[in-house]
């Protein structure tokens, strides 16, 4: 996911760097993606570092089988996002708290694609900065910022960014999920099917598609 939240938050103008190009904490830990410059308070401009965290919000390796595949928490889906967030900040936030020119943030979500609050915000002031820059670019004034076409194109831009994360999200988790490392330590050898190219040359020819030399040689 880091190769893709990279490039949507340069699209405003922000220099961002990922992974080993993070500024280390006081513990020397690096968080995935930092934006140079991203947040402005009473002192100056800060660098905004997060990390990103996925969680499962079902039952996926209990000792009781029938768990499973079950929500582990049916009454509040969005425990599993603020319990993987604390979690984030317990090891991150007090380390980056020491320089002060620097701000953390947990950027998590679930394996079904549900995103933590704190990086939503994230992504609607992303829109909310695209949108002030198409504004820019388009030649309008800033004072736009309270029209409706303004929050018309805000949305627009949130919606994509959402889309392009959940994106993101949905085939790491995919590839988390079907990636059995803990249960499966031995590779299957391939297995060598034999060859199709008889059952697929009649086909071939009843679309009047020409042959390449391996369904000739077949």
């Amino acid at each position: 996911m880091v190769g893709v939240l990279g490039p949507l938050f340069r699209t405003a103008g922000h220099t961002v760097r990922t992974q080993h190009g993070v500024t280390a904490s006081a513990g020397q830990r690096r968080g995935d993606v930092e934006l140079r410059s991203y947040l402005q308070d009473a002192v100056g401009r800060r660098i905004l570092v997060f990390d990103l965290s996925m969680t499962h919000d079902r039952f996926w390796s209990s000792s009781h089988v029938q768990q499973n595949g079950l929500l582990s928490h049916p009454q509040d889906l969005d425990a599993p996002l603020r319990l993987a967030a604390q979690r984030k900040i317990n090891k991150y936030r007090q380390q980056y708290a020491h320089n002060q020119n620097i701000s953390f943030l947990p950027a998590v979500v679930s394996t079904s694609t549900r995103v933590h609050g704190e990086f939503l915000r994230l992504l609607f002031l992303q829109a909310h900065r695209e949108t002030e820059a198409h504004f820019t670019a388009a030649g309008m004034s800033s004072q736009c910022n309270h029209s409706d076409s303004f929050r018309f194109k805000r949305a627009a831009f949130y919606q994509s960014l959402k889309s392009k994360v959940g994106l993101a999200a949905a085939k790491a988790a995919a590839f988390w999920i079907n990636l059995n490392v803990e249960d499966c330590c031995i590779v299957a050898a391939p297995v060598h099917a034999p060859s199709r190219a008889s059952l697929l040359l009649p086909l071939l020819l009843s679309h009047t598609i020409s042959l390449s030399p391996a369904f000739t040689s077949a």
